[in-house]
């Protein structure tokens, strides 16, 4: 763990309540580097909630951090909060539209995961992800015949098209179920439970209910941990979501989710770096076995990844940046598959050809 890591750390456990005294005191800060860790992990306006504990105490003072850092900073806070409101407003509009025709909206991941956290704005925004109850291919109809939207049909899980400068993914399976075979009983756990007869509404739309966000973002977090890497943001998601919907959660099955699927050590991980390095409150989660060792492994990971490659242009160096990422990555697949390394290889080589455009999603 880096110095600049245990910084970042300290500022989101004072986020959830943790003493004064987790703050590491020293002589001099990278604050470069602590913001590069925040903005990459997106987690800026977060960690300022935190810094802001420590001003209002007397613990820290402005002149602690030079002003254009500050200034850098101040403006990624206004930056995150202008685009939350914006994607509530696109994910109003949009769900407008769909109701018009009879089509129902749920909202995936994101708005709906931001109102678990102590300040909703303050949670990075990104694609909206979208939910239509299986009408996903007449929506996309009504989309080109109506609004003459280009709408991509190259994702293995979801249709694609633009909405301003916004991408939204129209999920017609919640999990790529191409590129993984344990996702796929996984997938038809996640949709006997998608029903409009469980969603929650919020406003003019939909989001998912307390057990069906918690194994979709448990799911979707070890995806992305075991691919292009998870953040402190999933982190974060994770646990403010278990605080939120204290007693509300089926524990038990998404702890059987977790044992068929291939992750149980992965959600033991998830929840002690939730407890012993976030600062959750421990009787917000399932008991389960203690990883430390593991936790330790997957957090210094979020804070200096392993494989920093950048994914180049073409499909052939693409297929072999995966390959390489892959590799690098066999010790995440082991924690978050139930199939073998060398079943998975051929599964995803035979997603890949399938759908090329996939090599571009990072």
């Amino acid at each position: 763990m880096t110095d600049s890591g245990s910084i970042v750390l300290a500022l989101l456990r004072l986020c959830t309540g943790g003493p004064l005294e987790v703050f590491p005191r020293r002589d001099t800060y990278d604050w470069n580097e602590v913001l590069d860790i925040c903005v990459r992990n997106g987690i800026v306006a977060l960690a300022w909630d935190g810094m802001q504990r420590l001003y209002d105490e007397r613990i820290f003072d402005a002149g602690q951090m030079p002003q254009p850092l500050m200034d850098e900073w101040t403006s990624w806070i206004m930056s995150t909060e202008q685009d939350w409101r914006l994607m509530k407003l696109q994910a109003d509009r949009l769900a407008k539209f769909f109701s018009a025709h009879g089509i129902p909206m749920m909202v995936l991941k994101g708005y709906g995961t931001s109102l678990d956290w102590p300040e909703p704005s303050h949670r990075t925004s990104g694609d909206l992800d979208i939910w239509l109850f299986g009408k996903s291919e007449e929506a996309d109809q009504l989309l080109r015949r109506e609004k003459n939207v280009e709408v991509s049909n190259a994702h293995h899980h979801h249709t694609a098209f633009m909405l301003r400068d916004r991408l939204v993914e129209n999920h017609y399976d919640f999990i790529n179920t191409a590129s993984h075979q344990s996702n796929r009983p996984y997938e038809r756990r996640l949709k006997s439970i998608a029903g409009l007869d469980r969603a929650v509404p919020c406003d003019g739309f939909y989001i998912p209910d307390p057990q069906l966000e918690a194994l979709f973002n448990l799911r979707h977090m070890a995806l992305h941990f075991a691919s292009v890497g998870c953040t402190l943001r999933h982190l974060m998601d994770w646990g403010f979501m278990a605080e939120a919907h204290k007693g509300k959660i089926d524990w038990q099955d998404v702890i059987e989710a977790s044992l068929e699927s291939g992750m149980y050590r992965f959600l033991c991980a998830l929840n002690t770096l939730c407890v012993e390095e976030l600062g959750f409150r421990p009787d917000c989660f399932p008991v389960l076995e203690r990883e430390r060792v593991l936790a330790d492994r997957i957090i210094d990971n979020i804070i200096s990844p392993e494989f920093t490659e950048e994914l180049p242009s073409g499909f052939i160096a693409g297929l072999f940046f995966k390959y390489r990422r892959w590799r690098a990555g066999a010790w995440k697949q082991k924690i978050v598959f139930r199939e073998s390394l060398f079943l998975t290889f051929f599964v995803q080589i035979g997603a890949h050809l399938s759908k090329p455009a996939s090599l571009r999603e990072g």
